[in-house]
């Protein structure tokens, strides 16, 4: 084996997070890279937590970053959400205090004797947002990669996730009765689509609607700093080298935000900025079933992890890490 891992845990406000420290076997002490997940990467690893969702497949898209990272000379750091996994704290907090936790585990990887120096930080989906504003609030790193980061509104990504779903609902009774079964959150929110993009636009802090003749309400309220701090906006905060990169098969986050976002580097005079576009990934840089049915039904009840990754992933972040770290 070409690494070694140890558990380490950061104190932050409130809660302990645990994580993993991964690192060469050669004589350090070496870069460091912090890892942050997206929305459904409760655990270290970028799983979800089963105790928020059970019987979704294990991914270990960080595990394999990390020891990818490790066998190139370069140390990473991943860890436990709060209240998930080995972390203490309550579960689903705000994204205020998921920056703070970021925040704070940022500062204690730049001060590992383990750490040469130099730092980097990666963030997928979500993630990437966390880590623009990280490097706002706390400091820059040395260099930065961007994975499926979204551009557009908070109103127009849920729009483009749920017509997704609503258009294989109205194929038939068959694949409603299949959505309803199988995540009738999905099916609710599909149906409800307008009335929740039209209140996320007028700001207000949850909506009611109807389905199937029953009256559903959705708070908002979790919303309201990614609305105070509209994705396009953060791009501008982030001055160090970046990876920008997304599959061009992604259901999550449409690949043409990607082009807005380098385009956004650009404007606010970062220029030191690579795209790379994998050819054939989803969200999570995996294949998806070929068939549009299965292809559908996997993402919606996130069996999809268990699909193999692209196999230029990851070795295109390990490959940027290792260049501009070195």
């Amino acid at each position: 084996m070409t690494f070694r891992e140890e558990d380490r845990s950061v104190e932050v406000d409130g809660a302990t997070l645990g994580g993993t420290l991964t690192v060469p076997i050669t004589d350090g002490p070496w870069p460091v890279t912090l890892l942050l997940g997206g929305t459904f990467s409760d655990l270290r690893d970028a799983d979800v937590d089963p105790k928020r969702r059970a019987g979704v497949p294990k991914r270990g898209m960080y595990r394999i970053i990390a020891h990818g990272l490790a066998e190139a000379g370069i140390a990473s750091y991943r860890f436990d959400r709060r209240g998930a996994g080995e972390s203490t704290g309550e579960f689903g907090v705000e994204r205020a205090q998921e920056v703070a936790d970021a925040g704070a585990v940022w500062c204690w990887v730049r001060s590992l004797p383990e750490c040469n120096g130099k730092a980097a930080m990666l963030g997928h989906s979500a993630g990437a947002y966390v880590l623009c504003r990280v490097a706002l609030e706390v400091a820059q790193p040395d260099a930065a990669v961007l994975q499926g980061a979204l551009y557009r509104s908070i109103a127009e990504l849920l729009r483009y996730n749920y017509s997704l779903v609503r258009e294989y609902i109205q194929l038939g009774q068959t694949q409603a009765a299949w959505v309803r079964a199988h995540s009738p959150k999905a099916y609710e929110d599909a149906l409800m689509m307008d009335a929740i993009v039209g209140a996320i636009e007028r700001g207000d802090p949850a909506v009611e609607g109807e389905v199937d003749g029953v009256r559903m309400t959705r708070d908002l309220s979790s919303l309201r700093y990614d609305l105070e701090f509209p994705p396009e906006d953060q791009f501008r905060l982030l001055a160090a080298p970046t990876l920008v990169l997304h599959s061009s098969e992604d259901l999550n986050v449409p690949v043409e935000d990607a082009f807005d976002t380098v385009r956004a580097l650009w404007a606010a005079g970062n220029r030191d900025v690579e795209l790379r576009i994998l050819p054939a990934g989803n969200h999570s840089f995996q294949f998806d079933a070929q068939d549009y049915e299965t292809r559908v039904q996997e993402k919606i009840t996130m069996q999809n992890f268990a699909r193999p990754f692209d196999p230029l992933y990851p070795a295109v972040v390990i490959d940027y890490l290792a260049r501009r770290l070195a």
